[in-house]
């Protein structure tokens, strides 16, 4: 949906820690939008040598462009062009960065379920503006089809065998080892479902739920989120490739995730317009925040900001709440053109939304006939919230309903809340920042980037950046 006609976007917005201002941008044409095409962004650092220093890595259309941190507003540094062919499916959809000391540090995705390995140095070594990508090792599942997308790519954290994970739309994820592909002669690595070699067959982890949107590898590499096309974020352990945690959505597909900085919560968006924030802990989401008025395209946590327990440095965050609160700040990007921030509390002793830990409990005793939207029955003494029909602390009967069927036989996944349940929080901020459907943004020391589906890059300076780019 295309909110271009509803206002001007705005050039700075205020926060409790002081005003952001639009310090560069990258105007691009309007182009018809395609969920399936968005613009995602990936911050590098690299050491040494002629190109030390920060960059950008952002796709649009057949190509993924890599710019210097404080000059993403100009001509990109270089281009790097993925499709050549008339059918047009091997255009990059997602990409990620992690420093390695071997300089094999780059992943790209593509619309034809190819994965690419690759060095960010060579790419920018690379002579000429426009160039084909230096490529590494080559991935792709045998017998995919022009409609086998890759969704997302990541690295796993603290992995010493290079551990790095690609999930497709038809819900299965492959985990891989840099070694494996990296090693092989021919430089090019196809996978074999039925191979009996271990060595050389990535892990397979079938997750289904109609497909998986996009991943994100917690900070201690044990973990993984998937959000997926039934509505399920779905944590999965690594080391045994078992589900061990979730929830459902409210409605639709989840669309984003990531972990906080710390581990401990999972944030998630999608097609409900909320963004859910779900604690590892706790097995429920802790919060929803209610402020989009589309599909949330993108979440993420904003490690320099929030607040520690007798921080008194960010008292402007807390000032209103107990010094011993934990304030995480989380930032979501829409369809609707709009930045939101919240400020997350992290619930302590006693500070526990009932009705939705009595669903993550039931979840266990249910098994697999746990339905979604809540619907559980029954009588739940304590339970938060009243209805008239369903009974002393229960939502009314209208509202648990099913609307769809049972996620299967893990009994770790939360059933989806009643708006009753939810503990619902508005963002501290909210405003129009593009023209275009948001995609991505990206939280830096001293900016925030934020990026439509035409690739217009925006950078808003902290309050107290002083306007140095790295």
């Amino acid at each position: 949906m295309n909110y271009s006609g509803d206002r001007v976007a705005r050039d700075r917005f205020k926060t409790a820690e002081g005003r952001f201002h639009l310090h560069t941008e990258r105007v691009t044409a309007p182009e018809p939008f395609s969920n399936q095409r968005s613009t995602r962004l990936t911050l590098a650092s690299l050491q040494g040598g002629a190109e030390e220093g920060s960059w950008i890595l952002f796709n649009v259309r057949d190509c993924v462009h890599i710019s210097r941190y404080n000059m993403t507003h100009k001509e990109p540094y270089k281009s790097l062009v993925f499709n050549n062919s008339p059918v047009r499916t091997g255009y990059p959809t997602c990409h990620a960065f992690l420093s390695a000391r071997d300089g094999v540090d780059l992943l790209v995705g593509l619309g034809d379920g190819t994965v690419y390995l690759m060095s960010l140095r060579a790419q920018l070594q690379n002579s000429g503006f426009q160039t084909k990508p230096v490529v590494l090792g080559t991935l792709q599942p045998e017998g995919v089809s022009e409609s086998t997308r890759c969704t997302a790519v990541a690295w796993v954290p603290r992995s010493e065998s290079g551990l790095f994970v690609a999930s497709y739309n038809t819900g299965n994820i492959y985990m891989y080892k840099k070694a494996q592909v990296t090693g092989e002669g021919s430089g090019k690595f196809s996978l074999s479902l039925g191979s009996s070699s271990k060595s050389q067959s990535p892990s397979i982890i079938p997750l289904g739920g109609g497909g998986v949107n996009d991943v994100a590898p917690s900070p201690d590499g044990r973990h993984l989120a998937a959000a997926c096309r039934d509505g399920s974020l779905r944590v999965v352990e690594l080391g045994s490739g078992a589900v061990v945690a979730g929830f459902c959505s409210y409605y639709g597909a989840l669309l984003c995730c990531c972990f906080s900085p710390d581990g401990k919560y999972v944030a998630a968006g999608g097609e409900d317009d909320l963004v859910a924030v779900y604690g590892l802990q706790e097995r429920y989401p802790v919060v929803h925040g209610q402020g989009h008025r589309s599909w949330v395209s993108r979440v993420a946590w904003d490690p320099w900001a929030g607040s520690e327990p007798g921080d008194r440095s960010r008292t402007a965050l807390s000032e209103q709440l107990a010094p011993s609160l934990h304030i995480y700040r989380l930032g979501s990007a829409g369809q609707d053109c709009q930045l939101c921030l919240w400020d997350v509390q992290a619930p302590g002793e006693g500070d526990i939304n009932s009705g939705a830990a009595l669903l993550a409990q039931m979840t266990g005793m249910m098994g697999s006939g746990a339905k979604r939207n809540g619907s559980i029955g029954g009588r739940a003494p304590g339970a938060a919230g009243g209805g008239s029909e369903g009974g002393p602390g229960l939502p009314p009967a209208a509202s648990l309903h099913d609307r769809k069927a049972s996620l299967g036989k893990s009994t770790n996944i939360c059933p989806s809340l009643p708006r009753m349940d939810m503990y619902i929080v508005q963002p501290v901020m909210e405003h129009k920042l593009h023209l275009e459907p948001m995609c991505d943004l990206l939280f830096a020391s001293d900016s925030i980037f934020t990026v439509d589906h035409t690739g217009n890059i925006r950078r808003w300076l902290r309050p107290s950046a002083d306007g140095v780019g790295e």
